[in-house]
This record gives C-alpha cells, sequence and structure tokens, in this order.
C-alpha cells in the first residue's frame, strides 16, 4: 500500500484528492504519494493573512506544550514519525529517534528561544511593546507570510526554520521537499494535536510542489510571500530568488562545506572522538560535516588509529542510514580513485567509514556517506586557502585553546563558525547563521520618533525648524 500525505492549510488537514498527486519513488523502494496544489487549495491558502496576535509568551509557553508531547516516547506522533523516517527514508532506529529527540528538545528548551529572540533583536520586548531606543521608540514587527522552500537532508534545519518564523509572528507556508514530506507534517500536526484552534496551528500550511513542472500555481503562492527562506543546494537557492516576488526578501541557506583542524592533542582519544562524531552526525548530509581534516604535529598515526576506533564506536552508537546503489558505488569509487593516487586509505566493515590520508592540494570525489580525507600540515598558514568566503560553514578544532590563537585568521579567511570537535551540530544561542542574525529578516522594524521640543544630545534646543530658517539661524543645530 503506497502512502498519501495531504497537505495542511491554515491548520487544517485536507482530503487527500485522489486526482492531484504527484507519486515519489524513494531510495528505501517504497512509494509515497504527494498532494498537489489545486485552484481550491491555492484560493483557501490564499485567502486571508493569519495575524498571529500573541505576546511572545504565549508563543514560548505553547511551543513548549507540544514539546512535551514529543517528549513522551509513547506520544503516537512521535511514534509514526520515527517509523516512517526508518520505512521510507532508511534512517537507522537510533538516527530516527535522535530526530524525534532534537524535536522536543528545540521545543521544549524555554529558555533558548526567549533568547533566541533577545540576541537576534536586541530584547524579548521589542516583538510586544514600544522600547526606546535612541531618540525614537522602536517595535518589531512580523513580516507577514513566510515561505519556507525545505531541504530533506536535515530535518532540523526544517524544524529550525519554522521556529523562527513561529517566534516572530509570522505566518508559515512550508514547501516540503520530496526527500523529507514528514517533519514538517509531523510538526504541524503535533500543533493540531495540542489545539487545533490555537492561532500559532492556524497560521501553518504545509504543502508539496515539483520544481520542474508547471508552476502557474506555486507561483501564485510565491507571489504571496512577504519572505522567503531557502534551503538546498545552488539549484534550489537559484530557484528561490527566479519565483519570489521582487518586495519580498530571500533569505538563503544554500550549500557550503565544513572541516576540522586538530592540533597535536595531548588525549588523542578526544580529539578523534569529536572528529567522528563530525563526520558521522546525518552521514555528512548537513552543511556543519566536516569533509577534510587539517591535522598539525608529528603524531598522525595515533590519531589515525583513534579515529579509526572511534568511527567503529559510531558506526554502532550512531549506525547509518540506508544507502542506495548510486551511493554505494560512488562510495567504492572514491575508495579505488584513493587507493589508484597511491594514498593510505583504510574504511569501515560494510562501508561504515572511509578515511583517504592525501596531501593538502589533493582533493578526490566526496560521496559524503562518512568519508574523509585527512591532510598532515605544518601550521595554519597550510591550511587557511582552503577556508574561503561564502563556502567554509563551519571550523571544529581540537583542542579547543587552539580555537583562541586561529579564530581572527580563520574569520578574515571566511569561516562562518568556530566550535570545538565534536560540536558542529549544535548552534549556540546567540551565534550567527550563516553570517546572519535570521530572527532580523523575519521582522520589520517600526520608529515611532520624539516630537520637536525633545532635546538631545547635540542639539540642546528645541527643534523649531520654520523659525530658524526664517532667521537664518540652522547653525544653532551644529554641534
Amino acid at each position: 500500500m503506497i502512502k498519501c500525505i495531504p497537505m495542511i492549510i491554515k491548520g487544517v488537514v485536507q482530503d487527500f484528492d485522489n486526482n492531484a498527486y504527484k507519486e515519489i519513488n524513494l531510495d528505501s523502494g517504497n512509494k509515497i504519494k504527494l498532494s498537489l496544489l489545486t485552484e481550491d487549495s491555492v484560493l483557501r491558502t490564499l485567502n486571508s493573512k493569519e495575524k498571529v496576535d500573541l505576546n511572545l509568551n504565549q508563543i514560548v509557553n505553547f511551543l513548549y506544550t507540544v514539546g512535551q508531547r514529543w517528549k513522551n516516547e509513547e506520544y503516537n506522533r512521535r511514534r509514526t514519525y520515527i517509523r516512517e523516517l526508518k520505512k521510507y527514508l532508511g534512517y537507522s532506529d537510533e538516527m530516527a529517534r535522535l530526530e524525534a529527540n532534537w524535536i522536543a528538545m528545540l521545543l521544549c528548551s524555554k529558555s533558548a528561544l526567549y533568547d533566541i529572540v533577545n540576541y537576534d533583536l536586541g530584547s524579548i520586548h521589542v516583538l510586544d511593546e514600544w522600547l526606546p531606543r535612541g531618540d525614537c521608540y522602536v517595535k518589531a514587527q512580523a513580516k507577514g507570510v513566510s515561505i519556507h522552500l525545505l531541504a530533506g537532508n536535515v530535518p532540523l534545519s526544517g524544524v529550525t526554520s519554522i521556529l523562527r518564523a513561529i517566534l516572530t509572528k509570522n505566518e508559515c507556508i512550508i514547501k516540503t521537499s520530496s526527500s523529507d514530506p514528514f517533519t514538517a507534517t509531523a510538526l504541524a500536526s503535533s500543533f493540531i494535536d495540542v489545539n487545533a484552534e490555537h492561532p500559532i496551528t492556524k497560521s501553518m500550511s504545509v504543502m508539496y510542489w515539483p520544481h520542474n513542472e508547471d508552476m502557474t500555481l506555486p507561483q501564485r503562492i510565491m507571489n504571496h510571500a512577504d519572505i522567503v527562506i531557502a534551503w538546498g543546494g545552488e539549484e534550489a537557492i537559484k530557484w528561490a530568488v527566479k519565483h519570489s516576488p521582487p518586495h519580498a526578501d530571500v533569505l538563503k541557506f544554500g550549500p557550503k562545506k565544513s572541516l576540522s583542524i586538530i592540533e597535536e592533542p595531548e588525549d588523542m582519544e578526544a580529539a578523534a572522538m569529536g572528529v567522528a562524531h563530525d563526520i558521522c552526525f546525518y552521514d555528512q548530509q548537513a552543511c556543519f560535516s566536516t569533509q577534510d581534516v587539517y591535522y598539525i604535529g608529528e603524531h598522525l598515526p595515533l590519531f589515525l588509529s583513534e579515529l579509526e576506533k572511534q568511527l567503529d564506536r559510531y558506526a554502532k552508537i550512531l549506525p547509518k542510514g540506508l544507502k542506495n546503489f548510486d551511493e554505494k558505488a560512488a562510495f567504492s569509487l572514491t575508495e579505488r580513485e584513493g587507493i589508484f593516487s597511491g594514498y593510505d586509505v583504510k574504511k569501515g566493515d560494510n562501508q561504515a567509514w572511509l578515511m583517504i590520508i592525501s596531501p593538502i592540494n589533493s582533493f578526490g570525489n566526496q560521496p559524503l556517506s562518512r568519508s574523509v580525507y585527512i591532510h598532515q600540515v605544518s601550521d595554519i598558514n597550510e591550511v587557511l586557502p582552503f577556508v574561503n568566503k561564502n563556502s567554509t560553514q563551519t571550523v571544529s578544532i581540537y583542542p579547543w585553546e587552539a580555537s583562541l590563537k586561529y579564530r581572527d585568521k580563520l574569520a578574515m579567511s571566511g569561516a562562518e563558525r568556530i566550535v570545538e570537535s565534536g560540536m558542529n551540530n549544535i548552534f549556540r544561542v546567540g551565534g550567527a547563521h550563516d553570517s546572519l542574525s535570521p530572527l532580523q529578516y523575519l521582522v520589520r522594524f517600526t520608529s515611532h520618533e520624539r516630537p520637536f521640543h525633545y532635546t538631545t544630545k547635540d542639539v540642546a534646543v528645541e527643534i523649531e525648524q520654520t523659525r530658524y530658517l526664517e532667521e537664518d539661524k540652522f547653525l544653532v543645530f551644529v554641534p
């Protein structure tokens, strides 16, 4: 039986239309049917803009309530989600449960949700109140309709995207990826489970359309956007830019690469453990995943020996997801290329992982799937040419003290994040995401400026412009 996934419009699950769907063949060998837009569904989506008239406390408390459900391992929605990730997307049981656990963590971390608003927008009150700032009062307003074009490789990126829009009181229209049509639907459905009539629930729409087919109906949805958040590869970002209306900002989270730097560690086990995590999390599908390791020091063989052990350890505690024939073939081809080139090549059982020890200027194919190139260098200056603006996202470093020495050079070269090894998937509150503070793009700031009789630090007289024009005394205003 083929699984049918209906769309959600303004918090209401729609009846599956057997005359409007796209059948998708997944890598797992299973098939699904995704509802497609119709004239009727477009009209219902565009019927009105849903205003989220809540204060931040009410928003966070609702998210926390939903998160408590996800925290419960017996919650039916959670159990179904885990089962779908395993059956249809080929996740291992450990990977699927970890994904559900992270959704619970994001929703239940009330302090972090407040802090995200505070550090991105400058105050947790600016969304609810007029705040004095300089010679004005300022308030942040929701942009309005946020359209999220999600990628399928990292489900949590979609959850993060949606939560940012909810925190800033925006309506969400979520276009899922055919390679993960489950995460956004499960999240929106859990909102319905808690309160179908809640303003946040009613502000959620989840749908799908193919990028390479008739754009007439999807374009009408896109024209409705006040802000577009685009995730994915180069082609996905180009599509988002092309189809977004002129008035809408496009917040781009496009393809990036990441690397690790290890500097002669005293604790080889800790160093290797961190690197193994940064390689294995999401099977290198994420922008923050380590693809290259640069080892500074003389004891590379000891590090490689320990890294083998840690990669084997991760093969047990966080097994790889199911790989299709092409992915397995690419893995084998990369292995053979490394051997043919005369490099030292090591691999785990059943293609669990692949290490290729090669010179710094030699790069082969990168099939991902826990494949890593390791380069021995003499100092940080040999690494810097491979840290590039707009393409290098995360640099993970061990030991942590080394990051303090190198962060200025790495930042100047274009690195967007610098973290301790083993922490590449933890985006600390207060940090930037792809060099941005994303919530600032999800709001518009309105300023209410002080009247003429308000005197400033530089101008200690009332601003009587007409009088000073008549009396030619403009220079009174000049400090």
